[in-house]
């Protein structure tokens, strides 16, 4: 009897564990639904929750690449290479800076007021032909120094390299090549250059690490304190955790300065694999800086192989403000598949408290823009606002992310005339306004893709067929007078980031 007595209350208490189970599972699976998360995405946070995260189940419900594994993408860093980013056949024009020393692209002169500008002066060229005078001369540099490097390839191997010199508004310090492709940069370093003064200009150059310790090939740049100004103009950086870092610094009364008003333009950033580290993989990482502006660039293959395997494009946060993300193509899986890939973000994944601006720590990022972009294959979202305040997202186009998260009570955003598949999320009291946006939800039984209405987006190729959707459907927003190709808009816009001309646009990868 006791025996029986004693099986019943075990049958008990298992079923109970079993309901309770379920019933967790279950109400698990519809909370996680609520922020629109894929079933795979669900199925491995719950797994995780319970304590299995590591387990065989989990492993198999590992998301899937989501870009197609038999697309073959050509090399960025190829000689041909004649889509987005840093390109041989680019003529650098002179630097143009506002009256606040703002750097500011050329093709916003006359459309963008900036005051009473100056043009990139210099007194003396300075011929640079192995390291060690390129290390004398940027060490040793004037405003108005061109420091040219002869053809060639160039290893460091110091630390860093320490750049306290300053450069002026209408003279800045310039390192560059004649053109890309003759030049290469080899950082077998924690850091490249590390720039503590303002007005710095690189150019025309391909900086490689080659540290064979991903946990110690950490930048090619990082950007401190006074480094106000700093430009980087068509180059091609890859093998680095954080091609380009930048943060504030104290001074011995404990006042902190940040590295504000840079231009980065036109470049390229890629890695050839994962970087088999835990240490933070943001190709572009900016913390407390203000009025960056990222134009141009290509932007690819940025994940980490080790810890959360979380990794973003570009972000900028620590309460820092005026960020223009605009014209980039962003590429989470472009040759490779692996980790969480987050296309570009204002508050990234959080700044520690005494890393902020000013010591306010409630906003991560405020008035950013973020428009004219094309966000494709990362597993996780194409834009990512965390704790970000009046946020504009226009004209952007994401294919095949999780979207657009606005999230925690001090994110809002403006989200007008973009084209997305997935969705918009308001996440944690995150608040946002849509208007004007193609947002293509897919079902369980109904699957749309891109393919009916652009000639090729798998390769990035979004000419269109036969669709007139997105033609002169577009809302007139002020500061929107070009697309990602640099094609003029007029006074009925398209939707997204291309202003079609008989249904045709640039080709964003791809060789000549």
């Amino acid at each position: 009897m006791f025996k029986k007595m004693k099986q019943f209350v075990w049958n008990a208490l298992a079923l109970f564990g079993l309901i309770c189970l379920i019933v967790i599972s279950i109400s698990g699976f519809y909370v996680l639904k609520s922020y629109h998360y894929p079933p795979h995405i669900i199925g491995q946070k719950l797994l995780k929750k319970m304590g299995l995260g590591s387990s065989r189940l989990a492993q198999k419900l590992a998301p899937p690449p989501v870009r197609p594994m038999d697309l073959i993408m050509p090399d960025p860093g190829h000689p041909d290479w004649r889509g987005h980013g840093a390109r041989n056949d680019i003529l650098m024009a002179p630097v143009l800076y506002s009256a606040e020393g703002r750097p500011f692209p050329k093709a916003w002169l006359g459309k963008v007021d900036m005051g009473d500008y100056s043009i990139q002066n210099y007194i003396r060229k300075v011929l640079v032909r192995d390291s060690k005078r390129l290390i004398w001369a940027v060490k040793n540099a004037e405003p108005g120094d061109v420091i040219t490097l002869a053809p060639g390839t160039y290893t460091v191997k110091a630390y860093n390299i320490y750049l306290k010199k300053s450069g002026t508004r209408k003279m800045p310090i310039c390192v560059r090549a004649e053109h890309l492709g003759e030049v290469t940069i080899e950082m077998n370093s924690l850091e490249g250059f590390h720039i503590v003064s303002p007005y710095w200009v690189f150019e025309n150059i391909e900086f490689k690490g080659i540290n064979p310790n991903h946990g110690q090939g950490e930048h090619a740049f990082h950007i401190t304190g006074k480094a106000k100004g700093f430009v980087l103009r068509n180059c091609r950086l890859h093998e680095f955790n954080a091609m380009i870092k930048a943060n504030g610094i104290k001074d011995n009364s404990g006042l902190a300065s940040f590295p504000d008003d840079a231009l980065i333009e036109n470049n390229s950033f890629y890695n050839s694999q994962i970087r088999k580290t835990s240490r933070p993989v943001t190709f572009i990482d900016v913390v407390g800086a203000n009025n960056w502006i990222v134009r141009g660039n290509f932007i690819a293959d940025f994940s980490k192989g080790q810890g959360d395997t979380i990794s973003y494009a570009a972000f900028v946060k620590g309460n820092a403000s005026g960020t223009i993300f605009e014209n980039n193509l962003v590429i989470g899986e472009y040759r490779h598949t692996g980790g969480v890939r987050v296309g570009l973000s204002l508050g990234g994944g959080g700044t520690g408290k005494k890393f902020f601006r000013n010591t306010v720590s409630d906003v991560e990022h405020s008035k950013g823009i973020i428009r004219n972009n094309v966000v494709m294959y990362c597993k996780d979202v194409g834009i990512y606002l965390n704790k970000a305040a009046d946020t504009k997202i226009y004209h952007n186009l994401l294919y095949r992310t999780m979207g657009v998260d606005v999230r925690f009570p001090q994110s809002s955003a403006i989200i007008e005339n973009n084209l997305l598949t997935s969705r918009v999320s308001n996440r944690d009291g995150g608040t946002s306004r849509l208007k004007n946006n193609v947002i293509v939800k897919n079902g369980f039984f109904r699957k749309t893709d891109f393919s009916k209405w652009f000639e090729n987006p798998q390769m990035a190729e979004f000419s269109l067929k036969n669709n007139d959707l997105l033609i002169d459907k577009a809302i007139l927003l002020p500061g929107i007078f070009e697309d990602i190709c640099g094609t003029l808009r007029d006074q009925t816009p398209d939707i997204g980031p291309f202003e079609y001309k008989d249904k045709r646009t640039c080709s964003l990868i791809g060789l000549n």
